[in-house]
């Protein structure tokens, strides 16, 4: 299974936003926790990148493409 790419500047940075999109799917978060979770890691001068529209929107799509994840009624 091939991997989402976020909009990462490197292979670490993406693994990292991957492990927010698994955090946000297994735990059902709120959108407004993810990006504030994306938000944080942009903080780290080795992903400022994480807080781009880009990302923002690719994690987005990727949990809006999880069944069920929208449907919850939990994210926004």
């Amino acid at each position: 299974m091939n991997k989402p790419y976020y909009g990462m500047f490197s292979a670490r940075g993406n693994a990292r936003v991957q492990k927010i999109v698994d955090a946000a799917r297994n735990e059902r978060m709120r959108w407004r926790v993810v990006e504030v979770m994306l938000y944080e890691l942009s903080k780290d001068r080795k992903y400022p990148e994480a807080w781009d529209t880009a990302v923002r929107d690719a994690v987005y799509i990727e949990l809006m493409e999880t069944n069920g994840y929208a449907l919850s009624g939990r994210i926004l």
